[in-house]
């Protein structure tokens, strides 16, 4: 199982290449054949729509959001006790952003390999045990 942070379905979405759009395409092509699980908390989403929000304008936020719809993930809305104390912990820890806090207390609840490009996420890689496929 992958869960996605918002860098990743950003590269993919703005089709940056040589910035992990390849490794997350690829990521989406396996998920369709059914070979993995693509996850997404909502909080990540958040984050997607307002930097696109403060980048290009709400209109194309709005845009942008229709075909993630329809893109193969498991979008985790429901913030279980474990997932709020595993990210409590997170950002007690460590000097991340409150959405990155999420992903990685999220990822620690579910057993998720996270897919990012985010250097935040490798203060607190290590020490929790977090699996982590990197897109740079």
């Amino acid at each position: 199982m992958y869960l996605l942070d918002a860098c990743a379905l950003l590269a993919f979405l703005n089709e940056e290449l040589g910035k992990g759009y390849e490794k997350v395409k690829e990521l989406f092509d396996r998920a369709v054949a059914d070979e993995i699980t693509l996850c997404m908390s909502l909080v990540n989403l958040v984050e997607v729509y307002y930097r696109i929000i403060q980048l290009k304008g709400l209109e194309t936020a709005d845009a942008a959001m229709e075909p993630v719809k329809s893109l193969p993930i498991k979008f985790i809305s429901d913030i279980s006790e474990e997932i709020y104390l595993e990210t409590a912990r997170c950002k007690a820890h460590y000097p991340i952003a409150l959405a990155d806090a999420f992903l990685c207390g999220t990822a620690k609840s579910i057993a998720a390999t996270i897919v990012t490009r985010d250097p935040e996420i490798k203060l607190a890689e290590k020490a929790e045990s977090l699996s982590v496929l990197w897109i740079l």
